[in-house]
């Protein structure tokens, strides 16, 4: 990933909701390339990370620049019932769209017990 220093930070948004035992995160990351797009998970923690590359003069030019490429961040604490080593994750058009399962839970045993 590009040096954090030297971009602006922006935190993409995001909208994350339940359904069927699942949890579906979409973050907007507008304009970042499958090649600048970096996901990770660490400690129960996702991080998601995104540059997106504006054009600015070769070495050979002198001129005036002030933008820098948007660097895109994001942290989500996952919760211990998520399974986040099975987490399906999909990009396009500046969404990503990640797909985090629950751990599937016993139900509760009845235990037979021995009457003398």
């Amino acid at each position: 990933m590009t040096n954090v220093n030297e971009n602006k930070v922006l935190r993409p948004k995001l909208d994350i909701y339940e359904q069927n035992k699942q949890i579906h995160v979409i973050a907007e990351l507008p304009g970042v390339g499958k090649d600048n797009i970096n996901l990770q998970i660490h400690d129960h923690t996702l991080i998601i990370e995104g540059v997106l590359s504006l054009p600015t003069a070769d070495g050979e030019q002198k001129g005036y620049e002030e933008l820098k490429s948007p660097y895109y961040m994001r942290t989500l604490k996952l919760s211990d019932d998520l399974d986040s080593q099975n987490i399906k994750a999909d990009f396009d058009n500046g969404l990503l769209n990640l797909v985090i399962s629950k751990k599937t839970t016993d139900d509760p045993k009845k235990i037979a017990i021995n009457f003398n």
